[in-house]
Order: C-alpha cells, then structure tokens, then sequence
C-alpha cells in the first residue's frame, strides 16, 4: 500500500510538471525547495530572493507564482522563522510538489520553473528596501515582555553575542568530521573584555546559540548566558537577533537574521578571506591571524595572494596544516575595537581619517589579486569594512 501511495504522488507530480508548462503563457509557476534546515540559509536565501524578485533582476513579470517547499529529509531549524515565512510565501505541505519539482527540473526548459536562489545580495539591494518579514504586533508584545523581565532600566538596549564552536554541528552530524570544521572554531572567553565592556556603557548583552560547548559565565550583572541557563526558544533566537542594536558573531547561521533585518554586525575571525565580498556596508570584519609556524610570524596578505594553494579560499582545516600554518583568534582588544567602531558608526560619532580610508583602499586592493577570485559585489561600493584598528595595528593586511 505504501508503494501505491508513493507512485500515485510520483505520477501526479509528473502531471503537476506538465500542466504548468501547459499554463506557462498565462501565469508562470516556480517550485523550489527551502533550504528550511538551516537557519542561515532559511533567513538570507529566501529574503535575497524576494529582494531580487521585487527589482526584478531576473527579468520575473507579476505573473510568476513561487511555490515551495520544505527539505523532507530534515526538520526545520527554527520554527518562528519558518512561521513568518509562511505568512510572506507559498509554503505547500504536499508531497507532490517535491515529486513535481524533481521531474519539471529533469524536463526540457526545467530552470525556467524552478527557484533559484542564493545567500549574497550581489546587487546591494538590502539597504534599499525593508525585511519581507515582519513581527506580529502579539509577537512584539510577548519580545518586549521577556526583555522587560531582564532589563536593569526601562528600554535598555541590548547587544547579542553569537561564538560559533563544534558542538551545534556534531549535534547536527553525528558522524561528521569535526576537525575538517575546526578552523572556524572559537573561545567564548575571548570576548569577555568586550562583553564587559558593552554592560559599562549601558547594554544588556545575550550569548546566543542553540548548542554550546560551555557557558559563558560573567561575575558583571547583564551578561546573559541565553544559550546555556535554559531561556533559549526558537521565537526568542529570532526577536533578539532582529531587534539588538549589533550583532557580534563569529559568522554561523543565525547570524543571518540580524542580516535579513538589516542588523549591523560585527564578524570577527572571519575565515576564509576570499568570502568577505558577500557582505555589505552593514558588517564590519576582522579575519584570524595566519601564523607562519617555522618562521614565528604572520604572515601578510600579499604573501596569501602570492600563495600556490588557494589560502584565500580555503575551507579545511587540514589545508591550513598542511601549509604550516596556524589560525590565530581575534584578541580580546581587536575584537572590543572592532565592537566599538560598529556602535560609533551607528551612532555616527565615527570620524573617517584619510588614514582610515587608505587602509581600506590597500586591503581590497589586494583583495582584488586574490587567486581563485575572491567574492565582489556587481554594483559599486557594496563592501563590507574591515576594523580600522585591527588594520592600522596588523599592517601586515594591507601590505
């Protein structure tokens, strides 16, 4: 019975296919499948889209209809994500729209019904238009109550903090190799000075994530340990990544909803280099160190470019090992410099010295030399900044 049942879903998916060939010149329908298993995905793949699909970059008339679906083969990663996206988008539970979008892509002309989408905004679109998703007003009044219940003063702003280490993925992937991810890794303790340092100036700061290898315990009154002391839930992953003043993380998926809310943030031992072209004017970076194991030194930013095996790009951490190298964390200094900057921008007190500004220049100007390429934007000036304190301290970057 149960084999019956499937070939009836596979054969109505593949009428499904036909029929909307068949209804092409009068209304065009897209099927597509979510990446709706990881956040990070979930959040920037589907608002790029719907960023691109209202400029029309893509050519789409008003007369193309999506229709998605979620990934069968894993849960959601975050439900309030998934439950504001249904609300902007048509999210079908069928099965037979999986089975439809197989056989359309394997049909003649098949990309011209299925979605296609990406996690860059290549075309700079995010600071001309608002988030497709928004908060019910029930929604904001139960964020606003959970923020009250910890608040030291009415309205008190608030920080989050998001440190990526290998227990989300080990819990995800039992049998993933950790170590090949290990380069992306980080200690909580390195960002205790800039914690401390956000609760002296006034900010409740959240220690975000799902999994978490070990809290992130403070003696300062307002470092809240959201992650580990049992407050997390999927709704608050969201309303506190959409609504803190910055977002500093070490680049991991949940980071991608303070970026579909255009949230600024902080991103701190970002690796690999090649990738910071993906970012916009809203991010502020700072990358690991490469530290020259026989040499005892770091190694400069022309000398990655010069390097034969793609350093720029890369994505294992056994090729960092094999090239004698090792990644070096951000400091407690750099990354409570880079933390500051972000908030003086925002709060445009920031004063852009012509000394600043070179050090940009110097360090994308290298950037452009990167071999494999590195990611660039297709419209002017799309790019993120890199700490202007980290730059002037590690001249190594920009030489």
């Amino acid at each position: 019975m149960k084999y019956l049942f499937k070939s009836f879903q596979i054969i109505a998916g593949l009428v499904v296919a036909i029929a909307i060939r068949f209804v092409s010149p009068f209304r065009n329908y897209k099927l597509g499948r979510l990446p709706s298993h990881e956040i990070g995905h979930y959040a920037s793949n589907v608002e790029i889209h719907l960023c691109e699909k209202d400029a029309k970059i893509h050519g789409d008339s008003q007369k193309v209809v999506d229709i998605w679906y979620r990934n069968p083969d894993h849960a959601v990663a975050n439900n309030q994500l998934d439950t504001m996206w249904s609300r902007v988008i048509k999210i079908s539970n069928s099965p037979i729209t999986r089975y439809a979008d197989a056989i359309s892509r394997r049909l003649p002309g098949g990309s011209k019904f299925s979605i296609s989408h990406h996690d860059r905004d290549a075309y700079g679109l995010y600071p001309k238009m608002q988030p497709h998703i928004q908060f019910l007003n029930s929604e904001s009044k139960q964020g606003e109550d959970f923020l009250d219940s910890v608040r030291h003063t009415p309205g008190q702003k608030f920080v989050c903090l998001a440190v990526r280490d290998s227990s989300y993925k080990r819990d995800q992937f039992e049998n993933r190799d950790i170590v090949h991810d290990d380069y992306r890794n980080n200690d909580i303790s390195n960002f205790r000075n800039v914690a401390e340092w956000l609760v002296s100036s006034g900010y409740l700061v959240f220690r975000m994530g799902a999994k978490v290898e070990r809290p992130f315990v403070l003696d300062t009154p307002g470092v809240i340990d959201y992650a580990s002391n049992g407050m997390r839930t999927d709704f608050l992953d969201v309303y506190l990544s959409a609504n803190c003043e910055i977002f500093i993380s070490t680049v991991l998926g949940l980071d991608s909803i303070p970026e579909i809310f255009r949230v600024p943030r902080v991103l701190t031992n970002y690796i690999p280099i090649a990738n910071f072209g993906k970012y916009g004017p809203n991010d502020l970076i700072i990358p690991k160190q490469y530290w020259i194991k026989d040499e005892a030194r770091f190694m400069s930013f022309s000398e990655i470019v010069a390097s034969k095996n793609a350093l720029g790009s890369c994505t294992s951490s056994y090729e960092y090992q094999r090239a004698g190298l090792t990644l070096i964390e951000n400091t407690p200094q750099e990354i409570t410099l880079a933390t500051q900057e972000l908030l003086a921008r925002k709060n445009g007190t920031w004063q852009t010295t012509n000394e600043a500004k070179l050090l940009q220049q110097k360090f994308w100007s290298l950037y452009d030399q990167l071999s494999p390429s590195g990611i660039k934007s297709r419209v002017n000036d799309h790019k993120p900044l890199i700490g202007t304190e980290f730059l002037r301290n590690n001249p190594h970057w920009t030489a």
